[in-house]
């Protein structure tokens, strides 16, 4: 398999992954049609990043900004999405009972703002297809002639360059407050995963144990930055001293559990951290020599 033999493979799997999806975004009722497209996109963007270097640079900022654009609204829908879905749990369950009616408030507000976001995302998606985004994406056509390197050198390369991004962050990692250096982790450690990912087919089962690893660490630093983005919205509640009683009982509450999780979260992720550290996981990616089997 030559490059443009892996980057059309890649790039038809995600497009018709995006477009199984479209009619279900479109009538907005089930959220899952929403995250599973916005996941296939990140993969697809992510392929293009692993193959800049190789394309013709006007058409590929071209077909990357479009994504972007639509990305941006799929990410805005689905925090609020995510969002609803917590409320929702919380106020069914045990601790949350008693502030039921402040909880069924904010919701009602996340509400409004989701419905104000779909006809953005109606719009980007159909610019994409207006745009012919995919067409020119299945267009570009990668070549490492000019990069004097082969295809297992230029996956070797993008690996090692994901894999340092993520640790050049390690020094934030017993540094709870750090608020964006552990954000921009969890997006290195992405990065890094779909990276894999994107190459798996040329090196076969040995490379699944550092994706799965590179997952763990971006699902445990996800769940911390839900809670950051949760906290910072609840400062901006606890400002509107106007609201009635039972909307500031709910805020309260809702930032005791917030703070209380997020610690969770972050211990859970120091205990991935450190085990994977142990098991010298990421030594043995940084000498792996991705030879094909």
């Amino acid at each position: 398999m030559d490059e443009r033999a892996l980057y059309t493979k890649l790039v038809e799997k995600h497009i018709a992954a995006v477009e199984a999806e479209v009619k279900g975004v479109r009538v907005g009722q089930d959220i899952e049609h929403l995250h599973r497209m916005r996941v296939e996109l990140r993969r697809l963007k992510s392929t293009l990043a692993d193959f800049k270097e190789t394309v013709n640079t006007r058409e590929y900022q071209a077909a990357i900004l479009n994504i972007k654009r639509l990305l941006r609204s799929l990410g805005q829908a689905r925090d609020i999405d995510t969002k609803i879905s917590f409320l929702t749990a919380l106020a069914a369950g045990p601790s949350g009972l008693k502030y039921r009616e402040g909880l069924f408030e904010i919701i009602d507000e996340l509400r409004e703002d989701r419905a104000e976001i779909q006809p953005r995302i109606l719009k980007d998606l159909s610019r994409l297809h207006q745009h012919q985004v995919f067409r020119s994406i299945r267009r570009l056509k990668p070549s490492l002639e000019e990069t004097g390197v082969i295809l297992d050198e230029w996956a070797k390369n993008n690996v090692l360059e994901r894999l340092q991004k993520m640790f050049s962050l390690e020094p934030y990692v017993r540094k709870a407050s750090c608020v964006k250096e552990l954000h921009e982790m969890r997006i290195a450690a992405k990065n890094l995963r779909y990276t894999l990912e994107n190459f798996e087919c040329l090196y076969g089962t040995k490379v699944k144990p550092f994706m799965f690893a590179a997952m763990k660490v971006q699902r445990a630093l996800g769940d911390m930055h839900n809670f950051d983005v949760w906290l910072g919205l609840i400062k901006i509640f606890k400002d509107s001293s106007s609201r009635d009683v039972h909307f500031r009982r709910a805020v309260n509450f809702l930032h005791e559990e917030c703070t209380r999780r997020r610690a969770e979260a972050y211990e859970e992720f120091l205990l991935i951290w450190s085990r994977l550290k142990k098991q010298k996981t990421w030594a043995r990616l940084s000498f792996f020599t991705l030879d094909r089997p």
